[in-house]
């Protein structure tokens, strides 16, 4: 789907946090130094790592270029093992977004869809 690039882009968390699962799948991790990059430039293999004063606390897992089936079959071995934080696909908008702005938009889309839950 996305530049052909299938893998796991991580903010917030350490690739050992994912070792369960066993090398399958190329993982990227985001420092908060990179948190004001781009998505298309992580996925492209840059890594700028900047001063900058982005602190989120949210873990973000994101997905690149994986089909229906194998997406849902992920999430349940992810959620098996790690609680908590969002998980969400790279999508053609997001792709040119900067991870900062990503994590933000959907923290703030979880808190309207729980206050709509509650409403």
């Amino acid at each position: 789907m996305l530049d052909n690039n299938k893998c796991i882009l991580i903010y917030n968390l350490k690739t050992e946090d994912l070792s369960f699962l066993n090398n399958e799948y190329k993982i990227i991790e985001v420092s908060k130094e990179m948190a004001n990059m781009k998505i298309r430039d992580i996925l492209d293999g840059l890594k700028f790592e900047t001063v900058n004063d982005y602190n989120e606390k949210e873990s973000l897992i994101l997905f690149n270029n994986f089909g229906d089936a194998e997406i849902g079959t992920l999430i349940k071995r992810i959620r098996e093992h790690i609680k908590g934080g969002i998980l969400a696909m790279i999508t053609e908008n997001s792709i040119d977004w900067k991870v900062s702005y990503l994590l933000e938009h959907l923290i703030e889309e979880r808190e309207w869809y729980l206050s709509q839950q509650r409403s």
